[in-house]
């Protein structure tokens, strides 16, 4: 018993002695960096168990600006409305989008505001004209009889070159006829059913179609002027057309002589 008690007073001096020299503050050092090793590879395999756990950060999709109520999905994906946004798993929003062809055809049913992720829930199916348009574009439904426009061929989605034939001076103060292309390549949105109207003194029907165009902003209005004082044209076009080539205005002069008339340029 002695003996031990002996050694064991030894062997702590023996290492107190050990540590004062300097190979003993070096086999200290070492120890201290084998530990901190140690530290570091327990840090790293819990940083990949948590990785593999499924927390690494997800792209989601956030507004980089308000986003209206019944915006197309298509207007989105086309204009700086996002951004792709990297967030950690526990914060990324149920049904969250990362892809905007998973909404492809729907529109936006809510206001969505500025830092908010896109999810499924914000965007629902596409219904009535206003889904169609895009924010600089206004739709503008005319009433045509069978010839202008085109009743019983037009179709829903077709596109059209719209003409409009107006009544102007002349140089010695007549009434001049003038036929003039006013706008080309124009989408048709809805051509309701053709309705049928009774005629004076008889049972006389004639028919006229509601036809609803989607032009660009500033064509609303002479469109919508075109339409009260003269004619409006409806001229389909094929799917492969080409532009449309001037001249974009006929007269009599132009007609019956070849007289070139005021042209607009091709569209």
């Amino acid at each position: 018993m002695e003996l031990t008690a002996h050694r064991r007073r030894y062997s702590r001096r023996d290492w107190r002695s050990l540590l004062s020299t300097r190979k003993g503050a070096a086999l200290a050092g070492l120890v201290c960096v084998v530990v901190a090793g140690a530290l570091v590879l327990a840090a790293m395999s819990s940083y990949r168990k948590s990785v593999n756990g499924g927390v690494a950060p997800q792209t989601v999709f956030v507004a980089s600006q308000l986003i209206a109520k019944n915006t197309p999905a298509s207007v989105i994906a086309q204009g700086d409305l996002f951004k792709p946004v990297q967030v950690h798993a526990d914060k990324v929003a149920a049904g969250a989008i990362a892809d905007m062809s998973a909404v492809h055809g729907t529109v936006v049913a809510k206001d969505i505001y500025p830092g908010e992720q896109l999810t499924a829930a914000d965007f629902t199916a596409a219904g009535g004209l206003p889904s169609q348009l895009a924010p600089d574009e206004r739709a503008v439904t005319l009433s045509l009889d069978q010839a202008h426009g085109m009743v019983g061929t037009l179709q829903t989605g077709d596109h059209v070159d719209v003409y409009a034939g107006l009544q102007t001076q002349s140089n010695l103060g007549q009434n001049a006829p003038v036929l003039r292309l006013l706008m080309a390549n124009v989408p048709v949105l809805k051509v309701p059913s053709a309705q049928q109207s009774g005629g004076i003194g008889g049972p006389q029907t004639t028919t006229t179609s509601l036809v609803t165009l989607g032009v660009d902003s500033n064509q609303a209005g002479p469109l919508a002027y075109a339409a009260d004082n003269g004619k409006v044209w409806l001229v389909l076009r094929p799917a492969d057309a080409t532009a449309t080539a001037p001249p974009s205005m006929v007269t009599v002069q132009s007609l019956l002589f070849g007289t070139k008339p005021l042209s607009t340029g091709g569209h």
